[in-house]
Parts: C-alpha cells; sequence; structure tokens
C-alpha cells in the first residue's frame, strides 16, 4: 500500500482513475464515498461484492446462492485472457460461422512443448516460415512488395493448419498487406503474462529455437536477474525473466500504423455483467513507444521499439520525451500528427 500511497500523492484525480481504475484501492475508496456500502472483514461470507486481485483467490463453489453475490472475475475466463487459448477460442468461433480466422488476426500457430503434437505443431509453422523465407528470396530486389506478397500468399496457402486431413476454409493461411514489408518477422509469445514478458521478436528459425529452449528451459526468475549495464540489456532482462513451456508465434505487422514513426497502441476499459452485457468506458488512452520504428537488423533486436508497455518503455533513455510517460488521452491523440503507415 505505500507504492499506491505515493502514487496518489503524485497524481491528479484523473490521472488517478486513468491509470489505477479496477484496482482495490480504486473499489475501497469509492466504496467509502457510497454510505450504502460497508466493508467487512474477507473471513466474513456474508458479503455482496468481493474484489480480489487474482482469479485463484476466488472459491466459486462458495458463492451463495441464498443471496445475490458478486466476485470481480468471471470463471474460465483465461479461455479468452490467455494467448493461446484466445487463439484457439477464436478458431473454433471462425469454424463455427464459417470465416476465416486469419482475416482479423495476423498469422499464429500454437505449440506446446509438452504435447505429443508438437512436432507436427511446430512442422506447420516451419512449412510457413520457408515459404515466405523463398518467396523473399526470390524477390529481395523488387520494389513492389505487393506482387511478393501475392506470391507468399499463393505458397502458404499451401500449408494444412487444420488438425483435419482436408484444407478447411476457417484457418487457411493467409498474409494482410500490413504484415509484410518484404521480410519474415515474427514474434514468440509465452502464454499466460503480461507487461511484454516472454515476448521475442524473431526473423531466423535459429533464433527461435533459441528462444524456446531457454524460456522453456533455463529462464531467469526475477529473484536472480543480474543488474543490466544499460537500457536495452534492463528490458531484455524483463523480457526474459519467465518460464513457460507453451507458446504463440506470430507474424510480426511489419507496417503499422505510426505516430511521428514510433509505434503505440490503445487501451480501453471494458465491464462486462453477469448479464453478458458489455460496456465500453468513452475514455482511453494512447501508449507509445519513444523508439523510431525500424525492422533492420538493429531495430529487430530492441525490444524497446516493438513494446509499448510502460513496463518496458520505462526504462528507455527516452522515456516521456515526447509524451508525458509515454502516454496520449484520445483528445490528445486527435491532434496528433502525423500518423503514418
Amino acid at each position: 500500500f505505500f507504492f499506491f500511497f505515493f502514487f496518489f500523492k503524485q497524481k491528479t484525480a484523473y490521472e488517478m482513475l486513468r491509470s489505477l481504475v479496477g484496482s482495490e484501492m480504486c473499489i475501497r475508496d469509492r466504496g467509502r464515498r457510497m454510505e450504502y456500502w460497508r466493508e467487512v472483514p474477507s473471513s466474513n461470507f456474508m458479503y455482496h461484492f468481493k474484489w480480489m486481485p487474482f482469479l485463484k483467490a476466488v472459491n466459486f463453489d462458495q458463492l451463495s446462492y441464498c443471496q445475490k453475490q458478486m466476485v470481480n472475475h468471471f470463471e474460465f475466463h483465461h479461455e479468452i485472457t490467455t494467448k493461446d487459448l484466445l487463439f484457439k477460442n477464436l478458431m473454433t468461433y471462425s469454424e463455427l460461422n464459417k470465416i476465416n480466422v486469419f482475416d482479423y488476426v495476423p498469422l499464429t500457430f500454437v505449440i506446446d512443448v509438452d504435447s505429443q503434437t508438437y512436432t507436427q505443431d511446430f512442422a506447420k509453422f516451419t512449412q510457413c516460415y520457408d515459404a515466405i523465407a523463398a518467396a523473399t528470396e526470390n524477390n529481395k530486389n523488387a520494389e513492389d512488395h505487393k506482387q511478393c506478397l501475392k506470391l507468399v500468399n499463393t505458397k502458404i496457402q499451401q500449408v494444412n493448419l487444420s488438425r483435419e486431413r482436408r484444407m478447411v476454409s476457417h484457418c487457411r493461411p493467409k498474409l494482410a498487406e500490413t504484415h509484410f514489408a518484404g521480410k519474415n518477422i515474427w514474434l514468440l509469445k509465452a502464454t499466460g503474462f503480461n507487461r511484454g514478458r516472454g515476448v521475442s521478436v524473431f526473423d531466423s528459425m535459429e533464433k527461435l529455437k533459441s528462444l524456446i529452449h531457454f524460456y522453456s528451459e533455463f529462464a531467469e526468475t526475477p529473484g536472480n536477474l543480474v543488474k543490466a549495464e544499460n537500457a536495452d540489456e534492463q528490458i531484455q532482462s524483463l523480457i526474459m525473466s519467465v518460464k513457460s513451456r507453451t507458446f504463440v508465434i506470430q507474424k510480426y505487422i511489419e507496417r503499422p500504423l505510426l505516430i511521428h514513426n514510433r509505434k503505440f497502441d490503445i487501451r480501453v476499459w471494458v465491464l462486462v455483467t453477469h448479464e453478458m452485457k458489455v460496456y465500453f468506458f468513452k475514455e482511453g488512452y494512447i501508449r507509445t513507444s519513444c523508439s523510431e520504428y525500424s525492422i533492420d537488423e538493429e531495430g529487430i533486436n530492441r525490444v524497446g521499439v516493438h513494446l509499448t508497455n510502460n513496463a518496458v518503455q520505462k526504462y528507455c533513455q527516452q522515456y516521456g520525451e515526447f509524451e508525458d510517460g509515454n502516454q496520449l488521452s484520445f483528445a490528445e491523440f486527435q491532434v496528433v500528427s502525423p500518423v503514418t503507415e
């Protein structure tokens, strides 16, 4: 709580809400200002609303049927909040609705080191990677990436990503124009983590295999990290401080939308009720990178160029130089120019 107290002392009311919305501190403060709410000890089972920071702390079997009790988590929400299960469920949804999942998300593969299908799953990625590599090698001097992309899509669409023997439309591999700029760049994402941890950029099979081996066998834990000499090493140390044996491999968007030639993402808050009604909060914010976007050999290896997470950006030398805390409100974003590809 000392950290949050210090945070309150430094921020405006709007910034506190924007940064801590959904936190236990905000809920508790809001409850004190509503006379009909009364805080009870955590041992009291006759509560109406319980706020817990983690799903594992909620025992859904003990929720009462005699009175309405609410908690701030949905049971089984990991089905859409972990990277691997989110994609698997998108695949299922696409199959049921006869649409191609890759019309909406980049080319994606899920691999589990301990799975009996690991070799086959990894081979499917390898087929697509090799097809893109061959097409780009044969057209590396071409100025028109669209023509090369057409050849790439012709080749990768021959790869069957379905578990079935026949080719099915809901997972026919394809690349959008923004996903290809003449290179073969991918993301490896360890599942079940946040703040950019376990996310690495790679453009070679050797690096991919090395990353998987490291994350699944030798990844460091935060307790034994060595103090880094510079910002890039500090960021890399943070990224590599997780251990995982399940991964998502996803095509990198090589031609992203940029603000002043820097990457950004959009954060919004959503409330989902127990009746499955969804509400979007009208405010949100833009998170920016403080490094110019680059996918040359040096740029690929600089994580701060590609990941806009505050947990990553705060270690960058230019953090806060362009935007306060590398963030923009929606109103501020409207007057920012230029926005380019």
